[in-house]
């Protein structure tokens, strides 16, 4: 119930939460672990309880009040491996000759002792029994000579690399954990936005695509986002009622003056007349089609691509242009086909204005992508204008020129637009010796599946004389 209620509150509480848990746990977990002992090196646990024991083995010492119950009291000590014997009080006296190195066992095991306790170091004792000796004073006016034995190796990890290793799964983990749960939290929201961003479409899918729901600050921004498409649809409604109207209107009068032109005596004004409505109709389905973005009322359907090319083609060689279609004769392909067939058309009847010869190509390239290439022979593009003519009302007149040079220069946008509706590419190339090649690039996981690889075909080709 409480991580629901903050997944609903400000945003700001959600950082400041985010922030403050993670700084709260280390705290409470810091005061928890300060007072724990951990493991030490095994010299210093070793060289603590030897002089525990040499403090003992002295108690002992000054409660034995006969000389057979001191002999076996230092027998029984002995065995345990701390030697030991007793010797003269005058031993106590430092020898300025003995140095004793900071890690010797002796040195280690008098740091360890009260600084009451008198001792001394000692090369032997003066019965030579015993050699390397820590002197002790047992405070009853006797001493002892002890010789530890040798301390054990040091373990391969230290008190202080222990300590890291807690606070770092005890600690840090469960930090890191929490840190990233909350960044997740917060972010996880933003991301379905930029998700649903990218595959919106204004004119398609649900009327309210981003979820309205999180953080306070989401919900309203998740609001602002489907009411701004709602309103952006409903204006591409209204224009679109707008447009067809307008194009009822405009076809009306020149329908009558294609008429009145029909029944003109003159022929060179009767042709120019029809030549001149002719590009009136044309320039104004352009506009209307570019402006329109109709195309998702098109269903996708399973198209024969060799056909639907080999039509095109046809229909540009019965008006008299040499056009012909390479590539094979099957190929199934899931697409809009009447406007994947108008984008082929605008290339072609681009390409007619400047070029004798044209070939439509249908190939595979990549193992998964279907290619459709238009090429002619005319004098093709710069390098510099390959990218602008893909955009509206742009016309490359400097580059290509022909005595037609009609229209808004929309044909191509057109083109690109429905490429791109198809999740393709457009790009133009210059051909060798000259001429210029548009690929279509249409992508598709089974194009390779779906290719029956036959030799190419060639259709639709009838050049005019």
């Amino acid at each position: 119930m409480m991580l629901k209620r903050m997944r609903a509150g400000s945003i700001r509480w959600q950082i400041a939460a985010s922030v403050m848990v993670p700084v709260l746990i280390v705290a409470i977990l810091t005061i928890l672990t300060e007072p724990m002992t951990l493991y030490e090196p095994e010299r210093l646990s070793y060289a603590r309880g030897t002089a525990v024991k040499i403090e003992m083995v002295t108690e002992q010492v000054r409660t034995a009040d006969t000389p057979e119950r001191l002999a076996a009291l230092l027998a029984i000590v002995s065995k345990t491996g701390l030697q030991v014997e007793e010797v003269s009080p005058a031993e106590l006296t430092p020898d300025p000759r003995v140095e004793v190195a900071r890690r010797d066992p002796r040195q280690l095991v008098r740091k360890n002792m009260p600084e009451a306790i008198l001792t001394s170091f000692r090369a032997e004792t003066s019965t030579g029994r015993l050699n390397d000796v820590l002197v002790v004073a047992t405070g009853d006016g006797r001493a002892l000579a002890f010789r530890p034995a040798p301390a054990p190796p040091d373990t391969w990890i230290t008190n202080k690399q222990i300590n890291l290793m807690i606070k770092v799964v005890v600690v840090i983990v469960p930090v890191l954990f929490l840190s990233l749960c909350a960044a997740s939290m917060i972010t996880a929201p933003l991301l379905k936005f930029a998700e649903a961003a990218e595959t919106l479409r204004p004119d398609e899918g649900p009327d309210r695509p981003f979820e309205e729901s999180g953080a306070a600050e989401v919900q309203t921004l998740a609001k602002s986002l489907n009411d701004m498409r709602s309103r952006v649809r409903g204006m591409i409604e209204d224009r679109t009622r707008m447009l067809r109207a307008i194009s009822h209107d405009l076809r009306t009068p020149l329908t009558r003056l294609r008429l009145r032109a029909e029944r003109s005596n003159q022929p060179d004004l009767k042709a120019s007349f029809l030549a001149d409505i002719a590009i009136l109709s044309d320039m104004i389905d352009d506009t209307l089609i570019y402006l329109s973005k109709e195309m998702g009322a098109e269903k996708l359907l399973n198209a024969d691509l060799p056909s639907l090319l080999e039509t095109v083609c046809a229909d540009f060689t019965d008006m008299g242009y040499d056009v012909e279609y390479l590539g094979p004769e099957r190929f199934a392909y899931r697409c809009k086909p009447r406007w994947l067939a108008r984008a082929v058309t605008n290339l072609v009847e681009n390409s007619t204005k400047f070029a004798q010869r044209i070939t439509v190509t249908l190939s595979v390239v990549e193992g998964s992508t279907v290619r459709i290439s238009v090429q002619d022979d005319g004098p093709g593009l710069p390098a510099d204008l390959r990218t602008r003519v893909l955009e509206p009302f742009f016309k490359a007149d400097n580059a290509r020129t022909s005595a037609d040079r009609t229209g808004f220069g929309l044909g191509l946008s057109i083109v690109d637009d429905i490429v791109r509706a198809h999740g393709g590419k457009t790009r133009l190339l210059n051909a060798v010796p000259h001429g210029l090649i548009v690929h279509i690039d249409l992508p598709t996981e089974e194009a390779a599946s779906m290719l029956t690889m036959s030799p190419l075909h060639s259709g639709a080709s009838r050049a005019t004389a």
